[in-house]
């Protein structure tokens, strides 16, 4: 039996003992694999996540190394967020963000950011430029009219960035 194999029979064994079988085994067996899941509770991030969709992120134990692109789960307590919530990663410390070129574009260190994923026909209300500090992340929705994310957070709170120490987990997308 291949190794890999018998490490997912013993977590699955492991995670049905723990479970005084009212735990469900698929949420104790990603925690012991350094997988969680999280249901998405808002349009946020439509049309990659949909309202009510579960996902599966990688957990990040202090050793994240951000790109631009990453999905992320981050403790929101600092948003005045109880819980988490999941954005993608626009600006990694030392970028500058900045929005909007005449195409109604992002701006990643004055370059036009290629986001194909976004919400169609999404309002962008500009911002910027802004450069991101060291060890802090700009975050945003893919539904970007609808999104409480940095944008929103940059008016209410001050620079709208989280630590990247807040961030818990990298979502893994299937295709």
């Amino acid at each position: 039996m291949p190794i890999s194999r018998l490490r997912f029979l013993v977590a699955a064994s492991l995670a049905t003992a723990l479970s005084g079988c009212s735990f469900p085994v698929d949420q104790v067996t990603s925690k012991i694999m350094g997988r969680e899941t999280y249901t998405m509770s808002s349009e946020g991030m439509e049309p990659t996540i949909k309202k009510g969709s579960r996902v599966t992120a990688r957990t990040v134990d202090g050793d994240y190394v951000p790109k631009t692109g990453d999905i992320v789960v981050f403790d929101a307590s600092k948003w005045g967020v109880n819980g988490f919530i999941i954005q993608r990663v626009i600006g990694v410390p030392g970028s500058t963000v900045q929005c909007c070129d005449p195409q109604g574009r992002h701006l990643l260190d004055g370059r036009p950011m290629d986001e194909t994923h976004l919400y169609p026909n999404d309002y962008r209300e500009p911002f910027g430029p802004l450069t991101i500090p060291t060890g802090r992340l700009w975050l945003e929705g893919d539904h970007r009219r609808i999104s409480l994310d940095s944008r929103y957070r940059h008016e209410e709170l001050g620079d709208g960035t989280i630590p990247v120490s807040d961030v818990i987990g990298v979502v893994e997308l299937d295709g």
